[in-house]
């Protein structure tokens, strides 16, 4: 009975593997057409592509390192860029401080948006000169910190703020870097 039953099954499978063959797939059967949709994925040196194939896969790895140096060379900044970077931000920080100062009116949905720029030129610092992580975020724990009903005038100033602290902090850096070289 069992005998009957994989002969069938095996019957089954290669007549309609010779129609597939004969015919080509029924509709729908394309790429994307349930699981496991799409051309047989061979390993490298192994598919019927012979001693090219092995080479083809060589390259294709090699490319995808080159984009992958590539990729992360475009995220790390250069000390020129972080600072030409810091003091757009800070000259619009305070551009926008002193308009608030002046009473120009800073609608209230832009508050989320200037927090948010804070946070980066917070993250900016810290990248632009390696401060540790305890530091790091010690400086966001405290600049970050809402006041219940914190308005857009409110988040102005404090970053407007932050950027003199982070000028002081620099400043003492250079000077604690100035006495060690004497």
């Amino acid at each position: 009975m069992r005998k009957a039953i994989l002969t069938g099954a095996w019957a089954l499978m290669i007549s309609a593997t010779a129609a597939v063959a004969q015919h080509g797939p029924p509709a729908g059967a394309g790429p994307g057409s349930g699981m496991g949709a799409g051309p047989p994925i061979s390993p490298p040196g192994l598919a019927g592509g012979g001693s090219g194939t092995a080479d083809l896969a060589r390259d294709i790895a090699s490319q995808q390192g080159q984009f992958g140096r590539d990729f992360a060379a475009q995220q790390h900044l250069t000390a020129a860029q972080y600072q030409a970077m810091a003091a757009q931000h800070r000259a619009d920080a305070m551009a926008l401080a002193r308009a608030a100062r002046a009473g120009a009116n800073i609608p209230a949905n832009v508050g989320p948006r200037i927090k948010l720029a804070l946070t980066q030129d917070i993250d900016s610092w810290r990248a632009q000169f390696q401060v540790d992580r305890q530091s790091w975020q010690t400086m966001r724990n405290a600049w970050l910190a809402e006041r219940p009903n914190m308005s857009a005038r409110d988040w102005a100033q404090r970053r407007a703020d932050w950027f003199a602290a982070r000028d002081a902090w620099i400043a003492s850096q250079r000077s604690w870097a100035m006495a060690r070289r004497q």
